[in-house]
């Protein structure tokens, strides 16, 4: 039996021993319950990026065997079906990813986790993927989903950072629950569209059908918008202001609808990065005074890149500039 590790002093080289399995059980218990209490620590976000990045740079055996010891504690093996496995995914995976439940297999002797597989879209691309309970997802350009080949316990949760056309199979008595960054969407056999990549000012989420319940933080706690059909929600990252809309769900065009935009009171920040994933063009908003300025835009015909740019350059306040095939944004001269 191993000693116990002070969770207060947490250091670099017992949180490589962890990745690499070299700890005790009580000891790995202690580092998995550090981070579960300290996911939002800068100190413990460099930790693990700086061990991440060491490993994917090193291409010794110990770095490989690192990264297999986590999947294998985490109970990823090798996918029955084809998926993209990257070191930073398996970091952003072991940081979600329930403390209970690695909890419970290190103090109970639980029977082996559930096998968990992950799908990464590319650039320009989309990927339909449907779930062990008929949920049915269709994945945007640059999207990520995480989800256990075997639903198990009280509700149904996957982990998401992207854009996701999601029909969810009906089961009242197991919640459906989307885990995105800070935020969580509950839903019970419905049709909608969520965008929450990582890297994003805005989350939106559009219901189609159905009933969603949005829980985001708040400086009193969790907060829950309840949503019904037709409504649009959005959530500002970094002023945690939201807003809720309406749309009309027979006429509201998402993504896998003819390669559809809706840009609806969107900072031009968030829409660089939206066609850059999809038409795989590089595109910087090389002007801050134009980043956050919002659009109200639909492009719901099958538009190329260059006609959309035109159509939001057209008030004359965005220029658009190419050069060496990247696309430059500027406010007006």
């Amino acid at each position: 039996m191993g000693n116990h590790i002070d969770r207060m002093n947490i250091s670099r080289n017992i949180l490589q021993a962890y990745l690499e399995g070299t700890l005790s059980k009580e000891e790995t218990l202690d580092v998995q319950l550090y981070l579960a209490e300290h996911m939002d620590d800068p100190m413990v976000r460099e930790l693990l990026d700086e061990q991440f990045d060491s490993n994917r740079l090193d291409a010794s055996a110990s770095a490989d065997k690192a990264l297999e010891s986590v999947r294998n504690r985490l109970g990823i093996g090798e996918p029955r079906r084809p998926v993209f496995w990257l070191a930073a995914a398996v970091l952003a995976f072991l940081l979600v990813i329930p403390a209970s439940l690695a909890i419970g297999y290190i103090l109970h002797g639980d029977p082996a986790p559930v096998a968990w597989a992950e799908l990464t879209v590319p650039i320009s691309q989309t990927r339909e993927v449907t779930l062990p309970d008929g949920t049915s997802l269709v994945l945007n350009a640059g999207s990520r989903v995480t989800w256990p080949e075997t639903f198990t316990g009280g509700q149904r949760e996957i982990f998401l950072d992207g854009e996701v056309m999601a029909t969810v199979a009906k089961d009242p008595e197991h919640p459906f629950v989307i885990h995105s960054g800070e935020a969580d969407i509950r839903v019970h056999g419905t049709t909608f569209d969520l965008k929450s990549y990582r890297d994003a000012t805005m989350l939106e989420v559009v219901l189609l059908e159905g009933s969603v319940s949005l829980i985001l933080p708040s400086e009193e706690g969790k907060r829950e918008v309840r949503m019904t059909p037709g409504d649009i929600a959005q959530f500002d990252h970094y002023t945690g202001a939201v807003s809720l809309g309406k749309v009309s769900p027979d006429g509201f065009k998402t993504f896998n609808d003819n390669h559809s935009f809706s840009f609806i009171n969107i900072p031009l920040k968030d829409i660089a990065a939206d066609l850059e994933r999809s038409f795989g063009t590089q595109i910087v908003v090389a002007d801050a005074n134009v980043a956050s300025q919002r659009f109200l835009a639909f492009f719901t015909n099958g538009e190329d890149l260059d006609e959309i740019l035109k159509l939001l350059s057209r008030n004359g306040n965005l220029r658009v500039v190419r050069s060496d095939g990247t696309v430059y944004l500027y406010g007006k001269k």
